[in-house]
């Protein structure tokens, strides 16, 4: 602790003590050290399915679902959810994963062969930014790939790019965030730090990196809570096992 800091706690702690009327008593002087001070090893010794059950518990108490499936059986799980949102008009991003995943005609079946009426795309490029906005605020659901699910708070970590601006993930009433199972970390530390060696290594990182907790809530009316306020009503984690 440097010697203005050590001023600075003094001339607040003997104000303080004045205040209340107490005297203040001779504590020898120690090195700050945070509550939490080795962050990076909090819940490092989970496996992953430690850190799913700890999410899951997490995840119920932001108002949010959280369900398993396999890469098998993904298509079904996404076509159920459609079908359980009241299906309407779905909007993704341009991303690889989806391709790779087995999701590109995930949901012809569901419409029926009407998937060019009901299906968009993000579309790249600036000139593209109202329309995009458009049908993100038209759509019934949105479905996106998660960077990340933080176990300790229930978030997950969504990149805004080229491919997805952030009003896919918070304009549509339902939002459908797939995770794969190694993309579970214990806390936001794990995700700072993989952005950071992004940086270090000069590889491209989104213009935003949005740490989304469940469907907005608010309890200022009344003090009621009120769920979905002013983002996705109802969202829901698919959590991909890689078996």
């Amino acid at each position: 602790m440097t010697d203005s800091n050590v001023q600075n706690r003094t001339s607040f702690l003997s104000n303080l003590t004045e205040k209340l009327g107490i005297e203040r008593q001779n504590v020898a002087d120690h090195p700050f050290r945070p509550i939490n001070d080795l962050p990076e090893l909090t819940l490092a010794d989970k496996s992953q399915e430690e850190l799913l059950e700890i999410a899951k518990k997490r995840v119920d108490k932001i108002n949010t679902k959280l369900v398993e499936t396999t890469r098998e059986h993904l298509t079904e799980t996404i076509d159920q959810l459609i079908e359980a949102f009241g299906q309407g008009k779905v909007i993704v991003p341009i991303d690889s994963r989806f391709d790779e995943y087995g999701l590109t005609n995930f949901s012809k079946n569901l419409f029926s062969g009407n998937t060019d009426e009901q299906l968009t795309f993000w579309e790249k490029g600036a000139e593209n930014r109202e329309m995009n906005i458009t049908n993100a605020e038209k759509a019934n659901i949105a479905i996106a790939f998660a960077e990340f699910l933080l176990a300790e708070s229930g978030s997950v970590v969504v990149e805004t790019n080229a491919g997805q601006g952030r009003s896919l993930h918070f304009l549509p009433q339902h939002y459908i965030s797939i995770i794969p199972m190694s993309k579970i970390v214990p806390r936001s530390t794990q995700a700072a730090a993989y952005y950071a060696e992004k940086q270090r290594n000069g590889e491209n990182v989104g213009s935003a990196i949005h740490f989304i907790s469940g469907p907005s809530n608010s309890g200022d009316i009344e003090m009621q809570l009120v769920v979905g306020l002013h983002g996705p009503l109802v969202v829901y984690y698919v959590v991909v096992k890689d078996m």
